[in-house]
């Protein structure tokens, strides 16, 4: 059986990979892998995580794409890391996409004229100043 190669940054164009090359590769993350275990079980995080997790939900709340919570969150968690003394701690920059909820309203124009009740979704786009969008 093939996989394709997606992990170590290998391009799918590459021959895919067999079981074999994936068990090797997960073979070869057991002393990390032990290593995270361990602070977990015996280190300074153990018993530390549904203390983590409720002070975070408590204190962050809800962390919204682009929101101000999402970025008190990406902190939180790198200083609590950083604090653990776990390695190779760091951000990287991502894209993310930002919508904020504007005016919003809808008229019925035919057969007669009726205000309408909306919600946009986030990513909706704007009526262009024209003012109509389709034709149904």
């Amino acid at each position: 059986m093939y996989m394709f190669g997606q992990n170590k940054g290998n391009p799918l164009s590459e021959k895919p990979r067999t079981i074999e090359d994936i068990k090797r590769e997960i073979t070869d993350y057991s002393e990390v892998a032990k290593k995270i275990i361990n602070l977990a079980v015996y280190g300074k995080a153990q018993n530390r995580s549904y203390e983590r997790l409720a002070l975070f939900v408590d204190t962050i709340g809800p962390r919204l794409s682009g929101s101000k919570s999402l970025e008190l969150a990406i902190q939180y968690m790198y200083q609590a890391l950083k604090k653990d003394g776990l390695e190779n701690v760091h951000l990287e920059q991502v894209k993310i996409p930002h919508w904020e909820r504007g005016e919003e309203s809808a008229i019925m124009v035919e057969p007669r004229n009726h205000s309408l009740a909306i919600l946009g979704l986030g990513g909706s786009i704007a009526t262009p100043p024209e003012g109509k969008l389709t034709d149904f």
